[in-house]
Parts: C-alpha cells; structure tokens; sequence
C-alpha cells in the first residue's frame, strides 16, 4: 500500500512539474503562430533512435532537430542499488520551419542498457500528445525501479532553474534563431565531384558522387551524396580567406597566389588542424584542408583573415554524404 502510494505522488509530481516545465520553456518564446505538437508527431519524435547519447548532441532526423538541452552533460544517478541511471535532455524543433515543439527526455540504465524514451509535448501541443505522454509516464515509467524519481528529479531541477531566471539560450526576441539550426552553405556554393568537376551545392542532388574526404586514412576518397537538405529565409554567411600554408613561408613573395574565399553559415563545421570547429570560430591562423590536384590529396592552407558576414542569402544548402565530409570551393568541409 505505501509503495503504491509513493508510486501515485511520484507519477503526479512528475506530470505537474512537466506541464509547468512546458509552460515555462515555451513562454519564453514569441507568441505561437500555429499549433503545437500533434498525436503523430510525439510518434514519430519517439521513434527516432540515437546511436550515440553522449556524442550525438545535435541532429535532424525524420524531419525533426533533436539539440541537446542547454548544451549539457546527462544527468548521473547513483543508487544504492549500485546501478547507474542516466537522463538525457533534448529540444525537439520541425526542421521544416525550426518551430519548437517539445523536449525528449531518455532514461538509460547502464547495467541492463536498457533505454526508455519519453516524449514531453510543448504547452500549446495537442490533446493527443499530453494523453500519450501520461500513459507514458503511468504504463512505461512505473515499471521501471528508479526511473520515475531520475525523470522528476531533472524536470524539477530545469524547473527551479528557470524559476530563478535561468533557462533557454534566446536571441533579443525571445526565440532561437533560425539559422542556429540550419548549418548550409549558399546556392552557388561548388560542391568538387568525384571526377574533379565542380557543381553548385544547389544543383547537387541524392545519389550524386561527390569527392569525399576520409579522416581516418587522411586521403580523398569519392563519396555518395544521402540527402540534400534546403532552407529559405534570411541567412548571414561567415567567410574565411586561405593561403597555402608554404607559400606563407617560402621566400616567393612575387608568386603569391590571391587568398582563397570559403563562406558558409558560421555554425557549420570544418576540418582544422585542431580537428572539427564551426566556421565562425575559425581565426586568423588556423589551419584547413584544400584539394591538392598534384598529389590528388590534401594540402594546408592557413586562414589569413576571418569575417563574420560576408553576405547574406535567401536559401541556403547542405549535403548529407556517406564519409561525413566532402569538399566546397576545394576546401574540407564537413557533415552538419
């Protein structure tokens, strides 16, 4: 009788802190202009698999962006017990049109591995979503030891947060921005295919076989295109300018070749020499990766000048390749 009772105000304190949690998270954003999250898409959000839940911070899938919540760690509980639970933390955005809808919370437990997703819908979400929640929450979350009392742990933890006026990264008019989503390049962007020809990134299409780059073997290796994502709206591009590493320390200075311009969204990232890094954080001084046609391999090239905005477009492109990495303007670029 007492266990049940405790299961009862645990199931209920989880079900009200997470409304409120909803309210809070969504009231910080502009007014809603359309519907929240429908019955069937809290299913198709609860489907989507995870390879990795401690690398995979930020993906789309199925049409929908899953960004881990505030940028942080899992949440760890250690038991007495002597199982490790944890809870991750995702905001679930439409990547259509970047409209959020609601968070994705995943329970792990690390001795049996199993994993247990629980999709909360937005304040403004359907009926049908809330009710798939609860049952969630009553059939799913009580048969699990342990699982009920992390779940409301983090949910009341973020709460308190944003009771104190912590929270969600915002821009000045209360939401994300769209293009903190949206890693691309623009129209004209050319995209160097296998055969050493180039096309624009608009033009590229699924199936297509582009040149890729292989960063365990460090060699250019050709690549298939999977997807090719668009976005329209307004986008700013980040540029950097590139010179080759060698003539930067040679004594040639009447060969200088012009500076090279590779321009993208600045989230998206590329190859450094350091390793992967948006494009709005590159510096003065790094070091990228550009086609080298005499070796048919790579050669550096060193960033000479950065820019925050070279130019704003109306639609912008990304691949989605089977390496992960493939070349705009000849330079190494890589999956979002």
């Amino acid at each position: 009788m007492k266990h049940n009772l405790f299961s009862v105000l645990v199931f209920l304190c989880c079900a009200i802190t997470t409304q409120l949690l909803s309210q809070r998270v969504w009231g910080q954003a502009a007014a809603p202009v359309a519907a929240g999250m429908t019955a069937d898409q809290w299913k198709a959000v609860k489907a989507i698999k995870i390879a990795n839940l401690d690398k995979d911070t930020y993906f789309k899938s199925g049409g929908y962006i899953l960004d881990r919540y505030e940028e942080r760690p899992a949440y760890v509980f250690n038991y007495t017990d002597g199982i490790t639970r944890k809870i991750y933390l995702y905001k679930v955005f439409a990547a259509a049109d970047t409209k959020e809808l609601g968070l994705l919370a995943i329970y792990k437990n690390e001795k049996s591995g199993e994993i247990k997703p629980f999709v909360i819908p937005g304040a403004s979400a359907e009926r049908g979503a809330w009710d798939a929640y609860i049952d969630e929450l009553k059939y799913v979350g009580e048969k699990e030891p342990g699982l009920m009392s992390t779940l409301t742990f983090v949910l009341s933890r973020e709460m308190a947060g944003l009771l104190s006026g912590g929270g969600a990264k915002t821009d000045e008019g209360g939401a994300k921005k769209k293009e903190e989503y949206n890693f691309c390049f623009a129209p004209d962007a050319p995209v160097t295919m296998a055969d050493g020809s180039s096309k624009p990134i608009s033009n590229v299409v699924a199936g297509d076989v582009v040149l890729g780059y292989d960063a365990k073997t460090k060699t250019l290796t050709p690549t298939a295109v999977t997807k090719l994502d668009t976005h329209s709206g307004d986008f700013a591009l980040a540029g950097v300018w590139l010179a080759p590493v060698n003539e930067l320390t040679a004594d040639n200075r009447n060969v200088l070749t012009a500076p090279t311009l590779l321009e993208a969204t600045a989230n998206h990232p590329v190859l450094t020499a350091a390793g992967r890094k948006p494009l709005g954080d590159v510096k003065a001084g790094d070091v990228l990766y550009r086609y080298d046609a005499t070796t048919n391999g790579v050669a550096a090239f060193k960033v000479v000048q950065a820019e925050k905005t070279v130019r704003s477009v109306k639609s912008v492109y990304n691949l989605v390749t089977e390496s992960g990495a493939y070349l705009v303007g000849e330079t190494v670029v890589l999956d979002k």
